[in-house]
């Protein structure tokens, strides 16, 4: 799987995030401009309507029957989409209801159960925008950091050791591989050992084994490097 590839999974749930963040925002501004146009009166709950139990719960929910009258004395009853466990309202209970002066019968009770659905979908949206523009947070600071890694760290010839996968990363079904690879300082005798960023498709065909690994190290701080996998993307 190419780096495109991967890009391409997290545009999508970039896409997808911003898609729900719209209609998050479609459903709240329907909501405003229904709100404003509406008028208002108080209802009361005269029953409370068993849902059945979904298949991930053991308990029902309950959706209250509101009726109210319009301004013409004409009374009409109401059931809400949304139900909830515990129950939300009481029987006897008066709730505002807003409705459609042109059609009483369209109403709603007012209150922030009107925007649920405005905030699950925009909760939805919100995690997947994060996933989406966190994955290209993370690599810009990679790259970022690589590059500087480049500019000023000592270039070391690293001896290619082996390839592994990461059991612990996946995206759409696929792995990461990764590349070890060590280094001993000529001075100090001391062995630094390297692992590489993620490599989407196996670079084991790519690599000669009598040829070095370039690898860019902090002067300072050793644990801070960059592996040179360029040469092993396809």
């Amino acid at each position: 799987m190419k780096r495109s590839t991967v890009s391409l999974v997290f545009n999508i749930f970039l896409g997808i995030g911003l898609l729900l963040l719209i209609i998050s925002l479609v459903i709240c501004y329907s909501i405003k401009k229904f709100d404003a146009a509406a008028a208002k009166t108080s209802g009361t709950v005269v029953d409370m309507l068993e849902r059945s139990r979904s298949s991930n719960s053991s308990s029902p929910t309950y959706t209250p029957v509101v009726t109210y009258e319009d301004g013409n004395g004409v009374k009409h009853r109401y059931i809400p989409s949304f139900s909830s466990n515990p129950p939300g309202y009481h029987i006897g209970e008066s709730v505002l209801v807003y409705y459609d002066p042109k059609n009483p019968g369209d109403a709603k009770i007012a209150g922030w159960q009107e925007y649920l659905g405005a905030i699950i979908t925009g909760g939805l949206g919100l995690v997947f925008g994060l996933i989406g523009t966190g994955y290209y947070t993370v690599r810009k600071l990679k790259h970022t950091r690589n590059e500087q890694l480049k500019q000023s760290g000592q270039l070391v010839p690293a001896q290619f050791v082996a390839v592994d996968i990461n059991n612990y990363v996946h995206v759409n079904n696929r792995r990461p591989f990764f590349i070890r690879c060590a280094w001993k300082d000529p001075l100090t005798g001391e062995t630094h050992a390297f692992k590489s960023g993620f490599i989407w498709s196996d670079p084991t065909p790519l690599i000669d084994r009598n040829k070095k690994i370039d690898v860019y190290m902090d002067r300072n701080n050793p644990r801070k490097y960059y592996v040179d996998i360029a040469p092993f993307e396809v």
